[in-house]
């Protein structure tokens, strides 16, 4: 089952030219009062949504057609969605298949289930039920580009500072727990200081972000530049192949939203 672009859709949603989308997407999502919610938020001119209401019929469909992007619930019965996740990175790495980005959907935003996701292979989540901010910033998350700039000079030092970054997001989510905001605001500095010296300027910019929201004591603004540098440093670590990184991003524990 597909769902192709509808320009009704487009005009009841304000933020449909703000936010383009891959061309094909795959949700899967057994819920059907879900799979409407993520329809109504992800209609845009170009796109095209293919459904899958269970992690076998995903695997089935991946087996016959290329997509752009995948989301999926994590919580299915039985095969589930950290299993085909799974499945799909190891097809990638036999050479079948190109790399896709994957978004977890779980309403279960523990620590714990957050490392379960990376480990897994994917390179967002997002909780259910879906914010539209969230969901936004989670695809631009996992599928602009990283623009890391190389630096020669500091190539052998770059794993040792992916590592530190993984232990300031754990930092993070209990400062943001805790209201400690003086904390989160240094944290956000010296990440906006240090990303661009190792040449990743998309630090920098997460870093600036989350400086802001300490200084403002925005929790949800907090919440949103968290949740993109615990998905940037899971691309950066598999792309930069970092060895405190082996199998995704263990290290990383941020929560979802919403944050309760």
């Amino acid at each position: 089952m597909s769902a192709p672009f509808e320009p009704g859709a487009v005009a009841q949603n304000p933020r449909a030219e703000a936010d383009p989308l891959p061309r094909r997407i795959l949700l899967v999502e057994g819920s059907e009062q879900s799979r409407a919610v993520m329809l109504a938020l992800l209609r845009r001119p170009g796109s095209e949504i293919a459904i899958a209401d269970g992690a076998a019929a995903a695997l089935g469909r991946l087996q016959q057609e290329r997509f752009d992007l995948i989301l999926i619930e994590m919580q299915f019965p039985a095969l589930d969605g950290y299993e085909v996740a799974r499945r799909i990175r190891a097809r990638e790495l036999q050479g079948t298949q190109t790399r896709v980005p994957i978004i977890a959907l779980t309403a279960d935003t523990s620590r714990e289930q957050a490392r379960r996701c990376f480990d897994a292979g994917c390179d967002a989540r997002v909780a259910k039920p879906p914010d539209e901010q969230a969901l936004f910033e989670a695809i631009r998350s996992c599928t602009e580009a990283l623009g890391i700039e190389a630096v020669p000079e500091l190539a052998d030092l770059l794993p040792d500072y992916l590592a530190h970054r993984r232990a300031d997001v754990d930092a993070l989510w209990q400062a943001i727990a805790g209201g400690n905001w003086a904390l989160v605001s240094r944290l956000g500095h010296d990440m906006k200081g240090s990303g661009q010296i190792y040449g990743l300027p998309r630090i920098s910019a997460i870093g600036a972000r989350i400086e802001a929201s300490g200084t403002a004591n925005e929790r949800r603004e907090a919440l949103l530049a968290l949740a993109a540098l615990e998905s940037f440093l899971a691309r950066a670590a598999r792309s930069l192949v970092d060895p405190a990184a082996p199998s995704g991003t263990p290290g990383i524990s941020a929560p979802g939203l919403p944050f309760d």
